[in-house]
């Protein structure tokens, strides 16, 4: 039997690029079909970057940058199409996340914002299209991410065996399975921070391997600044986002410092803090015989893995042990939970979001006739 063909969507936190996968659903088997990666305009990710720390949302901008981003996409869905030699008419639908602008499910009233026009998609390649994943879970009660941690369930989950998923894009976020319930949360910064200092600091658009941060020395009073924040001493069900996590926040914390340290130390220190606030987190969940998988951008950054492997006091693999490819694993993941609201499935998010009934996740967006 011929299965169903979804495309995912995913950009990231890092908007760096736009990975694309596409999956093909077979009486609930998953087979990757193709995966690409395509890289976004420079202008597109500097806007996307100013709106995403800026305190105000301008609307005007935000609509011009969302339809901009949706024909980006459009345009890249077509090529990676074409690459793969399948006809539009074969896809069943796209699951595109979205690039996140604004996430803050504790303001009132509680929203995340994804841009990338969704409508606009749908229509321009004549395909049903589901975004807006987080819209349901927030509107019951729920923090509206993450919501990989059901993907990570499905894929990776085997009985009697302790698996920690740690997902570092932008933001780090973790899926604890076996023993019951799952557990997810964001805990805290990921790449995001340290991608932003190194740009600053012009050593390009991301440390290479983490050599930068090696180079220099953890600064213990600005780490300590750091740790104090109050989202790492919030309880799970938890989620941020760089619209948190950014250049300000960064800057505050060296203001706090009171005194000059050279770049290299603060990347160094940067490094620790995803690597502290990670370790900080699993520590008071208190698991036993785990593996641990690691997925996203920062399986490339050798230095922070090693000092993630250091602080955990266990050997880290990457998610391609398991048989997916630590790359893109988020994209698969939108393809997935695609092919779960076309089909109408709700998920019960409690343990991970806190909402307090099960949710869609996503919405479905028809072409116009």
């Amino acid at each position: 039997m011929v299965g169903e063909i979804y495309i995912g969507l995913m950009t990231g936190t890092s908007a760096d690029s736009l990975d694309c996968a596409a999956v093909e659903f077979s009486e609930n088997k998953l087979n990757i079909i193709g995966l690409k990666n395509y890289d976004i305009p420079s202008n597109i990710k500097e806007e996307i970057s100013e709106n995403t720390r800026s305190n105000k949302l301008n609307e005007t901008l935000i609509k011009d940058l969302d339809l901009r981003l949706g024909e980006f996409f459009s345009d890249k869905v077509e090529e990676f199409i074409a690459s793969l030699s399948l006809k539009k008419e074969k896809i069943e639908a796209i699951g595109s996340h979205g690039q996140t602008i604004k996430h803050e499910p504790n303001s009132i009233p509680p929203f995340s914002l994804q841009i990338g026009n969704p409508q606009l998609i749908s229509n321009q390649l004549g395909i049903k299209t589901v975004a807006n994943f987080r819209d349901d879970d927030i509107t019951k009660g729920g923090q509206g991410a993450p919501l990989s941690p059901v993907f990570h369930k499905e894929v990776f989950a085997e009985e009697n065996k302790n698996r920690l998923i740690i997902n570092i894009g932008g933001i780090a976020n973790v899926s604890l399975l076996g023993g019951g319930e799952i557990i997810g949360f964001d805990t805290g910064p990921g790449n995001c921070l340290l991608d932003i200092w190194t740009k600053k600091n012009r050593k390009g658009d991301y440390d290479n391997n983490g050599r930068w941060a090696k180079s220099g020395t953890v600064d213990q009073d600005l780490l300590d600044i750091m740790m104090k924040d109050n989202y790492f001493s919030l309880e799970p069900p938890k989620s941020t986002g760089p619209d948190y996590f950014n250049l300000n926040w960064l800057q505050d914390c060296l203001m706090k410092l009171n005194r000059k340290i050279d770049p290299s130390d603060t990347q160094a220190t940067l490094v620790e803090l995803t690597a502290s606030s990670l370790s900080n987190s699993l520590e008071k969940l208190k698991i036993s015989n785990k593996r641990i998988y690691i997925c996203g951008g920062g399986v490339h950054n050798k230095f922070l893995m090693n000092r993630i492997s250091f602080l955990l006091g266990e050997k880290c693999y990457t998610t391609a042990k398991l048989g997916l490819d630590p790359d893109y694993i988020e994209a698969i993941c939108f393809a997935w939970l695609a092919y779960k609201r076309v089909n109408n499935i709700k998920f019960d998010m409690s343990a991970i979001t806190g909402s307090n009934e099960k949710v869609y996740l996503g919405k479905v967006y028809l072409p116009a006739k």
